[in-house]
């Protein structure tokens, strides 16, 4: 696990604010494999935030992330929804499989 790609993914999305009627929270799991880059920050909260407006609210549902979303394809493992809200962001950064 790298904990600055965490702080780096939880910084970027950050100013995300929910756009899905329904869904409390958003589980987005990294690719501990890829290297992060400062300037992708906006972008990638960008693409996210479009992806997430196309998605239908739903617990437990994996978001499909199409290849036209490229840094998404790359930082993201998997992206979660979730009806429950949590304390904190609305974007919650988690180890895949909620590793704690």
């Amino acid at each position: 696990m790298n904990p600055e790609l965490e702080f780096f993914l939880e910084d970027a999305f950050e100013s995300v604010q929910p756009v899905l009627e329904g869904v409390g929270r958003v589980v987005f799991e990294p690719n501990y494999e890829t290297d992060f880059a400062a300037q992708d920050a906006a972008p990638l909260a960008n693409e996210l935030t479009e992806l997430l407006r196309r998605q239908s609210p739903g617990e437990g549902v994996e978001v499909a992330i199409p290849r036209e979303c490229a840094l998404l394809s790359r930082y993201a493992q998997r992206i979660t929804l979730h009806q429950d809200g949590a304390d904190g962001a609305w974007i919650e950064v988690a180890p895949p499989g909620n590793w704690i």
